[in-house]
């Protein structure tokens, strides 16, 4: 169903893109004909020094000021209604291949956190990928702190948000184009941020007002010209004004100058964002975190959209000096550098210091947005129950990676005892539950869907010790770096907190009865502490331990069948302990020892 959505939006897009492409090519044409035109009625003009010649020219010059405008509000269109084609192609091939063509948050990586990286969350094929919809860096940054570091007191607000996310495709797609249409910008958002913790004024208001009396001059001369007389004399002090203001102009033009270099780089951002805020604005929520966060945007009037467009739109007026012809004329009748430039100052001064929270709630509705779209693609996938105590229950768990049609899902419960001891041969699926265990308790935390038909959790702290790197900076070699790791979970444990913790084959790096021995005394630790959790081993003498702690552990296993001399696996989780190796049966049927 939302491959067939999908298809149906990018057809739709795609030809909306293709008629408005075709609008911007006669606009194209229109607007060199107009500044022909005009060109041309200003020489005129000076040559005759018609009233009437001047008046046509002004109008063809103001005409071409105006399909400028539009032509521009065209491209703007059509390169939105391209980027939404574009979002529902993507779609259609992450259904069809499940690989993600979404950044990954590869820099979001820490090995030092206690789950990220062990579970695959950032990276090629990563979690973060499979989830991330976000068009901007603080979209990007809010997932990361989303799957990170939740605050697990706001899991249900969440959500309940999410949930009415995933109903509004529209809204997350055009939240997305609207964002996509200036990529890779974190320098220019750097630019935009410097500016705004820059001198708030840069022309004071007694100097602006008496700088405002020589256009004046040159208006009302101008109109008298037109109107009433066209003596020399009159159009003499129209030249000499005109000049004076050229000249005035001229002497602010290190200040325009310095506010362009920002103007040039930011504009189109702006831009971006103000649809972005303005999407926001305008859409109707329920749910009261969303409102909250929209509520935002509005505290202020006008709102934040609208304080965005006036601040691109002075930047963009800005940036016509680079236009000779335009320059000179806007300048020599009003001014109108100076003008943008005071108006800049007054903007800062009034809503500079807002732009970082108007930003931070675009953030915050694009990553809810990326779990709802994750929840719109999976219907399948169920919303989380959250107990009040302690617990742990899953129904038909799947590892949220792997497509449905592949995937093999298992019932769960840490409700009657709080720690699995899993066996299971080499192949048999032991690591993959494991993160198909964790990942779905990040996915529960950060308030989005997760991969099962039921789920039951308490917003555990999760630890996990599953890939260990050695650290060549520090001299560090994997043994000791996984001791530390485990060192870093017994003293989370100390501090008492709920804790869910996640290891599979640690101690790799001893002999097998120091790894065995090192095992089962870390495992009596968790027990004293009464902790949750799964350990994954392939020594079947850990899971004796059953014997000691019969009210706290239990045994599952992975086993394998050698069907017609082929070594199968159905990934299912059995209770009890794995009877069947494969090492050696691989061994010999590759060849590796003898039979």
């Amino acid at each position: 169903m939302q491959q067939q959505l999908y298809k149906q939006l990018l057809a739709q897009y795609t030809a909306k893109a293709a008629r408005l492409s075709g609008q911007s090519n006669s606009l194209s044409l229109a607007r060199l004909a107009l500044f022909v035109f005009f060109i041309y009625l200003a020489y005129r003009s000076t040559q005759t020094g018609s009233a009437l010649t001047i008046v046509t020219a002004v109008v063809f010059f103001i005409a071409f000021l105006v399909v400028v405008k539009w032509y521009d509000r065209l491209q703007q269109k059509t390169a939105y209604y391209k980027a939404l084609a574009k979002y529902n192609a993507e779609e259609i091939a992450f259904l069809e291949t499940n690989r993600s063509p979404y950044p990954n948050g590869k820099a979001y990586e820490d090995p030092h956190h206690p789950y990220s990286y062990d579970l695959d969350l950032f990276g090629e094929g990563g979690l973060y990928a499979h989830l991330n919809r976000c068009s901007t860096s603080f979209g990007r940054e809010e997932l990361a702190r989303l799957l990170l570091d939740p605050d697990t007191a706001t899991i249900l607000q969440r959500q309940e948000a999410i949930k009415e996310l995933v109903a509004m495709n529209d809204f997350r797609q055009q939240l997305y184009a609207s964002g996509s249409l200036q990529e890779n910008r974190e320098k220019e958002l750097k630019q935009l941020m410097d500016w705004v913790g820059s001198a708030k004024t840069a022309i004071s208001k007694p100097l602006y007002v008496l700088l405002m009396l020589f256009p004046l001059v040159t208006i009302c001369s101008l109109l008298y010209y037109l109107f009433v007389s066209d003596s020399n004399e009159v159009f003499r002090i129209i030249y000499i004004s005109f000049v004076v203001n050229l000249f005035i102009a001229f002497s602010f033009g290190k200040k325009i100058a310095a506010q362009l270099t920002v103007s040039t780089s930011v504009n189109k951002i702006l831009a971006a964002y103000k649809d972005q805020l303005r999407r926001i604005e305008e859409q109707q929520f329920h749910t009261p975190l969303l409102q909250t966060y929209q509520q935002q945007l509005k505290q202020d009037a006008p709102a934040a959209s609208r304080q965005l467009h006036q601040l691109a739109s002075l930047f963009e007026y800005l940036e016509s000096i680079v236009n000779l012809v335009v320059s000179i004329l806007l300048n020599g009748l009003l001014l109108f550098h100076v003008h943008i430039l005071y108006r800049l100052g007054i903007w800062k001064k009034k809503h500079g210091d807002h732009i970082a929270s108007w930003l931070e709630v675009i953030g915050r509705f694009e990553a809810l947005s990326s779990l709802g779209n994750f929840s719109f693609n999976n219907p399948e996938n169920c919303f989380p129950e959250i107990s009040a105590t302690p617990d742990l229950q899953a129904t038909a768990l799947g590892h949220p990676l792997i497509r449905a049609e592949k995937r093999v899902c298992n019932n769960v419960s840490f409700h009657q005892q709080k720690f699995i001891i899993l066996t299971g041969s080499n192949m048999s699926g032991k690591s993959t539950f494991l993160r198909t265990v964790g990942m779905n308790l990040v996915l529960a935390r950060s308030g989005a869907a997760v991969t099962a038909s039921h789920f039951l959790f308490y917003p555990f702290d999760v630890y996990v010790s599953m890939r260990i790197t050695d650290s060549l900076q520090e001299s560090e070699s994997f043994f000791y770096a996984e001791l530390k790791r485990l060192q870093t979970i017994v003293q989370h444990l100390e501090k008492g907190n709920n804790t869910f913790v996640i290891l599979d084959e640690i101690l790799r790096g001893t002999n097998s009865n120091d790894k065995r021995n090192g095992t089962i005394g870390l495992i009596r630790k968790m027990a004293g502490f009464d902790t949750f959790g799964i350990i994954a081993t392939h020594d079947v003498v850990v899971a004796d331990l059953i014997r000691d702690y019969p009210g706290y552990i239990s045994n599952k296993a992975f086993e394998s069948e050698i069907v017609n001399d082929e070594l199968l696996f159905d990934y299912k989780l059995k209770d009890g302990v794995c009877t069947k190796l494969s090492a050696s049966y691989l061994m010999k049927k590759l060849g590796v020892i003898d039979q």
